[in-house]
Order: structure tokens, then C-alpha cells, then sequence
């Protein structure tokens, strides 16, 4: 874990964004709905830029290892690009874990954006430099969407250019168990996340707060999982956890999610938030793993960023 910390300058209107594909090819499966993510891009007043290989297909995956690296390292490179973002999301992000350029990533500090999948990539990114990555929409599924929320879209652009609002979590949470933490922000996809326990590109734990969530899994495999995290010493360390909007996430036996995550939990004190709007759901918050962000079930906005993600503005905004 680096000690650094490095902060990504702010995204402006007019700025290019790399756009990437990091693991399948969905892009090339749906190229309608790729445009139409570009569009909406562009109509927010960024410029995209498609990454050579980004619509290509190779079998499960967009292209070999080397082919999506080489893409996603010649945006982080090129002073022009202001930011990279996902395409869209998978099952194959980790293959790209041995081969990032991490020096070189943090050399380049800009805000990297995904979902789902490509939150294994972030999470190490700022494991190993030190630097915010955004867990936030994707260009396939969320700008493409025909039907994704305006707050979805809003909420990105206001966190990306570092706005002082956005770091308050407009959202009505629950409490499965109350009280207050404070700790860097780990955030992603719960499977996603797991095949960073026991590598070197595994985050810190220690006094983090652990935001997850996951899709179309039934909650005895979200129990796996989770279980996994324990006995790997994780939830001994961290000092809060969020659970975000499940989605297609169905009950086992009559045991939902809730009731799992306490069973788990019990052992521990430890807060822990339910249904935090972000991941796979349509309405989506955007969030800077690495940030820190203060929870508490007392609070007006009970999740809040409590550190700068960005460099200052410009307009000194922050």
C-alpha cells in the first residue's frame, strides 16, 4: 500500500474522457447503446474519446491482456485526456491486475472511473499510488441507458469536478446497527472485491470503511463471500460498513440480505448502513475510494466525504 497520497485534478466542461474496456465486450455486443452513452456524454459537455480496442471482440473479452492495457495506459499517458472511464463491465478485470503500470498511473494522476468488474482495477489503483479512483456510472449502462436517472449523470459530474455539495450522500438510509465511523472509503462490487484478498494489490483495511454491493446473486452466495472476507481478518479491521441497493440479490430459505449480513456480523460493533443507492442499481452514487468519508446514523447526511478527492478547482469550489 503506498503511503503517498495523490489527488487527481478536477474534470471541467470541454474536458477529453478516455473511454476503455477493461474486461467483456460490450461494447461490440451492443454498439446502439455504446452511442448512445457517447452522446450523452457529450451532451454534458465532455468530449470522449473511444480507446482503439475498445469495441473489439476477443472471445469472453475485449482483447488480450496487452491489447487492454495498452489502451488503458496510452490515455493515462496523454496529457489530453483528462479522465478515463469504463466502458461497461464483465467478469475478467483481474487478468489486467499484473500488467498495470502503477508508476506510471501515478505519475498521470486523473480520475479513473468504473463499475461492477472494474472495481477490482480501481481499488488496487489506489492501493498501490495512493490516488482516489471513482466507483461511478458506466458508459454502456448508465449513459447509454435510455431510461438512467438525471442524478445519476449529475451526481458524476459534480464529484469529478470536485464539488464541495457532492460530498454530501443525499440518500435515505438503514440502519442495521447504528453509531459512527470514520476511515478511508473502500468501495465496489462484492465479488469483484474478493479476488483481491491475498495479493499484493489488496487494499489496507485497517479503520476503513467498506462500502459494498453485488448483483443477481442469491444471499447464500453473498454469505460465501462475505464469510470469505471474515475469515480473511477483513471485517476485523474495518470500522464501518455500508451495504449498498442490492439488485436481483433473492433470499435463501426466507433469509434476505439484512438478516445475513447481522448473522455475520453479530461479533463485531461496528455500523453498518443498508441500501445505499450505487453499483449496478440505475440511480447510482458516485464515490472516491481512497477518500476519507465519515458515516454516521445520527447525521443529517449520514455518508460524507471528509477529505479532498480533487486537486482545488479552479473556481476554489473546494
Amino acid at each position: 500500500m503506498s503511503t503517498a497520497r495523490v489527488l487527481p485534478a478536477p474534470l471541467t466542461k470541454g474536458d477529453r474522457i478516455g473511454i476503455v474496456t477493461v474486461s467483456a465486450p460490450e461494447p461490440a455486443q451492443s454498439p446502439d447503446q455504446f452511442e448512445r452513452g457517447l452522446i450523452a456524454l457529450r451532451g454534458r459537455g465532455f468530449e470522449p474519446v473511444t480507446a482503439a480496442h475498445a469495441l473489439d471482440t476477443h472471445g469472453y473479452r475485449a482483447g488480450s491482456e496487452t491489447t487492454l492495457l495498452d489502451d488503458f495506459h496510452s490515455f493515462i499517458a496523454d496529457p489530453d485526456i483528462a479522465a478515463v472511464v469504463c466502458a461497461g463491465g464483465g467478469k475478467t478485470a483481474n487478468r489486467l491486475l499484473r500488467g498495470l503500470d502503477y508508476a506510471l498511473i501515478g505519475a498521470h494522476p486523473k480520475p479513473i472511473v468504473g463499475v461492477s468488474d472494474p472495481t477490482v482495477l480501481l481499488n488496487a489503483i489506489t492501493a498501490r499510488t495512493g490516488m482516489p479512483t471513482f466507483h461511478g456510472p458506466a458508459v454502456l449502462w448508465d449513459f447509454g441507458s435510455d431510461d438512467a436517472p438525471a442524478a445519476t449523470g449529475d451526481h458524476f459530474a459534480a464529484v469529478l469536478a470536485g464539488e464541495a455539495h457532492a460530498a454530501r450522500i443525499d440518500a435515505p438510509l438503514g440502519w442495521a446497527r447504528t453509531g459512527s465511523a470514520q476511515g478511508p472509503l473502500i468501495a465496489g462490487c462484492l465479488s469483484s472485491l474478493r479476488c483481491l484478498l491475498g495479493t499484493v494489490w489488496e487494499p489496507q483495511w485497517q479503520g476503513a470503511v467498506l462500502a459494498w454491493e453485488d448483483a443477481f446473486k442469491p444471499i447464500e452466495h453473498l454469505d460465501q463471500t462475505l464469510t470469505h472476507f471474515r475469515d480473511c481478518g477483513v471485517l476485523d479491521q474495518i470500522s464501518g460498513m455500508v451495504v449498498g441497493e442490492l439488485l436481483g440479490c433473492e433470499p435463501s430459505g426466507g433469509t434476505g440480505a439484512q438478516q445475513m449480513v447481522m448473522d455475520l456480523c453479530a461479533e463485531y460493533d461496528f455500523p453498518i448502513a443498508i441500501g445505499l443507492p450505487f453499483g449496478h442499481t440505475p440511480l447510482k452514487h458516485t464515490l472516491p475510494i481512497g477518500a476519507e468519508v465519515l458515516l454516521d446514523s445520527t447525521a443529517e447526511h449520514p455518508l460524507t466525504f471528509t477529505s479532498p478527492w480533487t486537486t482545488p478547482s479552479e473556481g476554489g469550489d473546494r
